[in-house]
């Protein structure tokens, strides 16, 4: 079930339709922790430096008579994981993975209340000296949204994904609720998963708890000549200052713990995928580390 996460984490991302050009650039660090199976064996330590980024530019942004968007927008996301690891079997983890997608999503109107996301894209998902054609992953998705009221919208849709090796669609869900002002409480679960509650002390300075944000990296590689998929997951929460330099950007930086990291592999078959729905003996997680991030996000 952790590497369907790490998937539907990669889908949800592309469900992401902005109306202006916007994009961030950070760095996470993960401190090194203990590695154990289910039963409790241990198998070394580690931890991730990721540095990652993403860029949206809207293609075509247009507007009904009653106000309602519909627009067309790419975005270019990419991550870079480095691992590091003591003690940990070679076959259980990477030095290094890359994961770099091109998305192009659609959002448009169905009436007064309904309306359509919708996106199609592709990418690598591999070790960067390990890069081959069944490193690239395709992956696309369609949700109806309803305007349950303002600030909350909720959704349900199909996504696609290749990563077993097959065509495969899954069942997604669509959360997007937020309120505004001074204080603000956010539950994300469209373009990412996130669950936060924040202050704005001034025009430049804002305070924010992210209780709840999940995260993961992915990566084919291949054993004993099988094609199989390494997935990592990450539940973190932590406290993050925000500064906001002029209108269009804003540095942040973030203090708090990584509560889940697991790691599963699963061969890309319908049987694995079937699979990972079971116990697996290659199902492992590390124990809950300390998290650092720094970055910034600019829009235009």
């Amino acid at each position: 079930m952790k590497l369907s996460f790490s998937i539907a984490i990669q889908l949800f991302i592309l469900l992401s339709v902005d109306c202006f050009s916007q994009g961030y650039l950070k760095s996470d660090y993960l401190f090194s922790s203990s590695l154990k199976n289910e039963e409790g064996e241990t198998f070394g330590s580690g931890g991730l430096l990721k540095l990652s980024g993403r860029y949206t530019l809207p293609l075509s942004v247009k507007q009904n008579n009653k106000g309602q968007v519909s627009a067309w927008s790419a975005t270019l996301s990419a991550s870079y994981g480095i691992f590091t690891k003591e003690g940990i079997p070679q076959e259980l983890s990477f030095d290094k993975i890359v994961n770099l997608n091109l998305s192009i999503a659609h959002i448009r109107p169905l009436s007064e209340k309904w309306y359509l996301i919708a996106s199609l894209g592709g990418g690598i998902y591999s070790a960067p000296d390990a890069i081959t054609s069944k490193s690239l992953l395709a992956n696309g998705g369609a949700i109806f949204v309803y305007k349950l009221r303002k600030g909350l919208d909720l959704g349900v849709g199909l996504g696609l994904t290749n990563s077993y090796g097959i065509p495969l669609i899954m069942p997604m869900s669509y959360i997007k609720w937020q309120l505004t002002g001074k204080y603000e409480i956010k539950a994300d679960i469209a373009s990412g998963m996130e669950i936060s509650a924040s202050m704005q002390f001034s025009d430049q300075f804002k305070l924010k708890l992210v209780a709840m944000e999940m995260d993961g990296m992915s990566s084919v590689f291949e054993r004993k000549g099988k094609s199989m998929i390494y997935a990592t997951t990450m539940m973190k929460s932590y406290l993050t200052p925000e500064f906001k330099l002029n209108q269009s950007t804003t540095l942040f930086a973030g203090i708090g713990g990584v509560w889940m990291r697991s790691v599963r592999l699963s061969r890309r078959t319908f049987k694995g995928f079937l699979d990972n729905f079971k116990d697996n003996e290659l199902d492992m997680e590390f124990a809950p580390a300390t998290y650092l991030t720094i970055g910034f996000r600019a829009g235009f």
